[in-house]
């Protein structure tokens, strides 16, 4: 009786041996697939967030190019006003 357990034993063995490795692969699968979303989800806010922060410098950008076209037109008023008055 103790031989034929053994036997079945032995038989037995292997089969959990590929159970535990399959086991294993698909815990491993599950893992790497998980990390993947994540890592996908957070390069799709980063990508948000670096979409609003390039908006916001080019509209700060455009204001500062309308300041500095307001201070030209100005200037060059100034000028023509300055050349008009050394003329008199």
């Amino acid at each position: 009786m103790i031989p034929v357990l053994g036997t079945l034993m032995r038989l037995c063995r292997p089969k959990i041996c590929l159970f535990a490795q399959f086991n294993k692969n698909i815990s491993r699968h599950l893992y790497e697939r998980g990390k993947a979303e994540e890592n996908i989800h957070f390069l799709k806010l980063q990508r948000e967030q670096l979409k609003s922060l390039r908006q916001k410098i080019l509209s700060q950008k455009k204001m500062v190019n309308s300041k500095l076209n307001q201070v030209d037109e100005k200037i060059s008023t100034l000028e023509k006003s300055d050349a008009k008055r050394k003329e008199n």
